[in-house]
């Protein structure tokens, strides 16, 4: 058991006692989760809940999403197919881990640096549509120090007995 205590350290939640800041930080954990997971992924990698018309198979990324993450520069253009579906990976996933509230801080890791990365290196067409992944970005930075809160798998895996 002594060997799990420095991942048990990683997923233990910021320790917040009240009702309202827990839910405070349910919310916007299972807002994030939705969005990344049924909303962003979906149109660029393969999941169970992929609609058809996107035309994806299971775990299937979509040649658009290669193609922009090819624009994205060295070393992304050498493997954009293995970028891209890393990418989709962590959205679809890390989506349903946030909203499980499992691994959240993480899961909230990946997502942060690949909301980075999207903002840096994505080719900018001078509109406001860097806007939700600068969003994602952030709350990435709010899951990575306060975890899942009380109202998540984290807590009910770390609570002391």
């Amino acid at each position: 058991m002594d060997q799990l205590l420095p991942l048990k350290k990683l997923i233990i939640p910021f320790r917040i006692d009240g009702l309202m800041p827990n839910i405070l930080i349910l919310i916007p954990r299972l807002f994030t989760g939705y969005l990344l997971a049924f909303v962003l992924a979906v149109n660029k990698f393969g999941t169970p809940w992929t609609p058809n018309s996107a035309g994806l198979g299971f775990l299937e990324v979509s040649d658009w999403f290669v193609v922009l993450v090819k624009q994205f520069g060295i070393p992304f253009s050498y493997m954009p197919e293995f970028f891209a579906w890393s990418a989709g990976l962590i959205e679809a996933l890390g989506g349903i881990l946030l909203i499980l509230g499992l691994n959240t801080r993480i899961t909230a890791f990946f997502v942060t640096i690949t909301m980075f990365t999207t903002i840096v290196c994505r080719p900018w067409d001078n509109s406001w549509s860097i806007m939700p992944t600068f969003t994602f970005f952030c709350l990435g930075l709010f899951f990575m120090g306060f975890g899942s809160g009380k109202f998540g798998l984290d807590y009910f895996i770390t609570k002391r007995r």
